[in-house]
């Protein structure tokens, strides 16, 4: 064995050792759910389409969950400070797997929209409530790479999904994916019930609402600089996530009509994009999340966001195949690690109390960056053309690493804090 496998070996048991019980099994729930989302996702605009949706009711079927996902997301902030967080992880899996299941009834575009904005709220409750259980039951020192194995497990998922799809595509009709992401997410609600209490308190004075005290076991955490707690920090995170999603609404809005139509993919090539992203997160995220843990959570947020601007400007240029799919790894690498030193550094700004309404208060409304995104392209394929709608995801990611330069240089946690 190699010096350089030997080292990667020992990255991947100290990742694994690195793991707990709630942590894995959030991971698992989230492996098992977004196995049924990479299905569905890229084929909803293709299915969408299938029953008579026109470009602006594309971008409507976007941000009608975009809107109901945010609503989700404020009410789950609110509700974490009177019910388990652990709780409403399972509540919000099981509206979303039973809007699935009624989207593949759908035969007309209004209640295709409706029974995807009841999958929006669902969604939106276990996104804020899973996130929010994580930071419980995590270290101080440990939270963007918690938060990036649980998202390189959704996007391990990913990897699967395009593959399923495509042979469901193949055998079946385009219904089928929505059943199997029904069937995918109440398997992850019943996973959700076996969630244990949190065992230690992530800071002093923020008491999870359903654990035991710890005070005389747990450790004095460390003092947290003071501008992690003022409103600065806060706004730069709203504004990044709020352009991200922006970016992310125009993308999803676009991609499968411009690779079907302008690129020549089959439907069941739609999806390989997905995969790739996913690919890129689970070999890239927990790596650069733990990168993040160790040399700052601002400076890792901003690189994560340079591969994902190339992303749609290489797919509207037309490059190869090979070309998008290499850019599309690096970007779901990056991706994961935005992500994940973003969710840490809210934490680490709401320390100080009302974690949870703050929390459902940022991520709803920089979630209605997904309509904006997702409108904004839609007019711009209606007015230009679907390439500037496809360019105009590049745009929304680079001012969405612009705003977290606004954020405080995070402080850089000793080796002995981050357990290193």
């Amino acid at each position: 064995m190699t010096a350089s496998a030997r080292a990667a070996a020992a990255r991947a048991a100290a990742a694994v050792r690195g793991l707990d019980r709630p942590l894995t099994l959030l991971a698992g729930m989230a492996f098992v759910t977004q196995i049924g989302v990479a299905v569905m996702l890229p084929l909803l605009p293709l299915y969408a389409t299938q029953i008579g949706a026109t470009p602006f009711v594309l971008g409507l079927l976007t941000s009608a969950h975009a809107v109901a996902s945010a609503i989700g997301q404020l009410a789950g902030g609110f509700l974490t400070e009177r019910f388990a967080s652990r709780r409403l992880v399972a509540t919000g899996i099981g509206v979303y797997a039973g809007a699935n299941i009624l989207i593949a009834t759908a035969t007309a575009a209004i209640p295709l929209i409706a029974f995807r904005a009841l999958a929006g709220l669902g969604g939106g409750v276990n996104q804020i409530a899973e996130r929010l259980y994580l930071t419980e039951v995590s270290e101080r020192s440990r939270r963007a790479f918690a938060n990036g194995i649980l998202s390189a497990a959704g996007a391990a998922g990913s990897v699967m999904g395009p593959a399923v799809g495509g042979l469901l595509v193949a055998v079946s009709d385009l219904r089928v994916p929505f059943i199997l992401v029904g069937a995918t997410s109440a398997l992850a609600t019943l996973g959700a019930l076996f969630l244990p209490r949190p065992s230690v308190r992530a800071e002093a004075g923020v008491e999870p609402p359903d654990a035991t005290p710890l005070a005389e076991t747990s450790p004095t955490p460390e003092a947290e600089p003071a501008h992690e707690h003022g409103r600065r920090p806060i706004v730069a995170l709203f504004l990044s996530n709020l352009a991200a999603m922006a970016g992310f609404g125009a993308f999803i809005t676009t991609y499968a009509i411009f690779a079907t139509g302008n690129l020549g993919w089959s439907a069941a090539e739609v999806g390989i994009v997905f995969a790739m992203f996913g690919l890129g997160s689970v070999i890239l995220g927990p790596w650069l999340a733990r990168r993040a843990d160790l040399t700052g959570r601002r400076r890792m947020a901003v690189l994560g966001c340079i591969p994902v601007v190339f992303l749609p400007v290489v797919m509207a240029l037309g490059l190869p195949r090979p070309a998008i799919y290499a850019v599309t790894i690096i970007a779901g690498g990056g991706l994961t690690a935005f992500e994940s030193s973003w969710f840490a550094l809210l934490a680490a700004a709401t320390d100080e109390g009302r974690r949870g309404r703050i929390f459902g208060i940022v991520t709803a409304l920089s979630s209605l960056g997904i309509a904006i995104g997702a409108m904004g392209a839609a007019r711009a394929w209606e007015l230009v053309d679907i390439h500037v709608a496809v360019l105009l995801a590049a745009v929304t990611f680079g001012l969405a690493g612009l705003a977290m330069l606004a954020h405080p240089t995070d402080r850089i946690p000793s080796p002995a804090a981050a357990g290193d």
